[in-house]
């Protein structure tokens, strides 16, 4: 060699490499398992219902990706004693994917919105309420639906 010499041998530039990369080792693996965790998440049910007195429509839209994955409106009768939910059958019960949802009632031009990342629940069913002050969305965490699979509510 030319007469310098580092303090470093061979063994330990190895030894400190290898121990470098091992406290490294976790750090990409963790983002994606939280990845796939969010992954399995799962919109097990997607309802409107109307517990106004008034006709309503409720606009329903849902974009993955920044893309228009869903586009539907539903025309609901007054509530009476008995209304039931209507099942929204969008492309998340089969796949199970992550969804920005809006919800916009009549002509109004103010969205609702939901975002499927949004709760810690490995699935859960997502009800739209049309009551007389506007718009309300509430959750259910693992509600029946859930133990059967990704299928829509209709009970």
């Amino acid at each position: 060699m030319d007469g310098w010499e580092s303090p470093l041998s061979r063994r330990r530039l190895l030894a400190a490499s290898a121990a470098g990369a091992a406290a490294i080792a976790g750090c990409g693996g963790t983002s994606a398992r939280n990845e796939r965790a969010a992954a399995r998440r799962n919109l097990g049910y997607v309802r409107v219902v109307n517990e106004d007195a008034t006709d309503h429509t409720v606009h329903v839209m849902a974009e993955r990706e920044d893309e228009v994955a869903f586009w539907s409106s539903y025309d609901l009768g007054g509530a009476n004693s008995v209304s039931s939910p209507l099942p929204v059958k969008g492309p998340w019960v089969d796949d199970g994917g992550t969804y920005l949802l809006y919800f916009r009632l009549d002509d109004d031009e103010t969205w609702t919105t939901f975002d499927t990342e949004s709760t810690d629940a490995d699935c859960y069913g997502l009800e739209v309420r049309i009551e007389d002050d506007g718009l309300g969305l509430w959750t259910e965490q693992r509600p029946p639906v859930c133990g059967r699979g990704t299928e829509t509510a209709a009970e």
